[in-house]
């Protein structure tokens, strides 16, 4: 489960459009962005409201305090944060219908203090892993349409794109910083961008720009001091990317997975993109006019 979540939350979720404004192949979610939080509509046991979509979540997350009918689960399997398997009844979203489905209820009460929401849960990588999933963060509007369907890249061609690699199960990338080698996972999920606090020292003082220190507040709003810093010198691919302001902060969490930082919508939301997870492959484009799938 996402190690994130047992640092800060700091992955601290509109509604979808019904059938009639589908088109075969392609379907159109209105969102909101609220301090970083991708929250999205969906109906869970019933009851339709927020969720967030967290591309660094492996599962759905349900918040027990404001879904009922969860069904208890007993399981051997072991998760990397607080929470209890559930199975639910009965989840819909963007057309996607789950009966019976595997789930993982914890309090969440954290996410709605920084959203402001009442949030039923959190949507993640068992939900998004069969499409292509494109985030219009200036229109907020997602695309989800099937990974063999290219029209959006026939339309309009990429300004570039990169590989990844699924860690479990989040998407992370090879960068550069500076010229040093760091993985950085895609976190639609997170706040803040962050990276380790180890790299504070071993990073190139010419990449680190206006350092200061933050105050954070983790999983039980307990508030403590972060170095932040604006990062230059990111490059993916050979491609240099704008520079952005990073936490560093404990990841220890994540040594086993070999990632060293998270890139969150605060870098993300910068471009329209798409994570392809049958390709796994990023596609970035530049900001612009909603596209009009209905001629497409």
């Amino acid at each position: 489960m996402k190690r994130t979540a047992v640092l800060l939350m700091l992955s601290l979720l509109g509604r979808a459009v019904p059938a009639g404004a589908q088109s075969s192949n392609l379907v159109k979610i209105p969102f909101e962005l609220v301090n970083g939080l991708v929250l999205v509509s969906a109906s869970i046991n019933g009851d339709t409201g927020s969720f967030i979509l967290d591309t660094g979540s492996p599962m759905v997350v349900v918040n027990p305090r404001n879904v009922e009918g969860l069904q208890p689960v007993n399981t051997q399997q072991s998760y990397a944060f607080r929470g209890r398997p559930v199975k639910v009844n009965h989840f819909s979203w963007a057309g996607i219908e789950r009966e019976g489905m595997d789930a993982l209820a914890m309090d969440i009460s954290h996410l709605e203090n920084a959203s402001h929401r009442k949030i039923l849960g959190v949507i993640g990588y068992e939900v998004l892993n069969k499409y292509e999933v494109m985030f219009d963060c200036r229109n907020q509007v997602l695309l989800l349409y099937e990974p063999r369907n290219s029209w959006i890249h026939e339309r309009e061609t990429p300004l570039f794109s990169f590989r990844f690699q699924m860690r479990d199960e989040l998407p992370v990338i090879k960068a550069r910083i500076g010229g040093k080698k760091v993985h950085l996972g895609l976190d639609t999920g997170g706040t803040a961008n962050l990276l380790s606090e180890k790299l504070m020292g071993q990073l190139p003082a010419s990449s680190l720009r206006n350092a200061k220190e933050e105050t954070i507040f983790g999983l039980a709003n307990i508030p403590e001091k972060k170095n932040s810093a604006l990062v230059d010198g990111l490059e993916v691919e050979g491609k240099l990317l704008h520079a952005s302001r990073f936490l560093f902060t404990d990841l220890s969490h994540l040594d086993d997975v070999h990632i060293e930082g998270l890139l969150a919508m605060p870098f993300l939301s910068q471009f329209r993109f798409s994570i392809n997870y049958r390709k796994n492959r990023v596609y970035i484009w530049s900001h612009g006019e909603e596209i009009n799938f209905r001629t497409i």
